[in-house]
């Protein structure tokens, strides 16, 4: 299903921008370089975003979540 226009307006803000009301947390994850990504799925289109820093370093954003190869 594509991303509903919340979702849309959401993607490549700054981590602080609160997520929209039908995102829901739904997973915490670690990633390489020791940091914590949340993983929020929406309510509403089903889609999921990932906010996370893109190296540890910068400020945490708003993305599309990439699962391709994750198992």
């Amino acid at each position: 299903m594509p991303f509903c226009d919340l979702c849309l307006s959401q993607l490549d803000r700054p981590g602080h921008f609160p997520p929209h009301a039908g995102l829901l947390k739904s997973a915490t994850l670690r990633t390489s370089s020791g940091q914590n990504a949340f993983v929020y799925r929406c309510g509403a289109c089903g889609e999921s975003l990932l906010l996370a820093s893109a190296d540890g370093e910068a400020p945490d954003r708003w993305t599309r979540l990439d699962t391709d190869g994750w198992r």
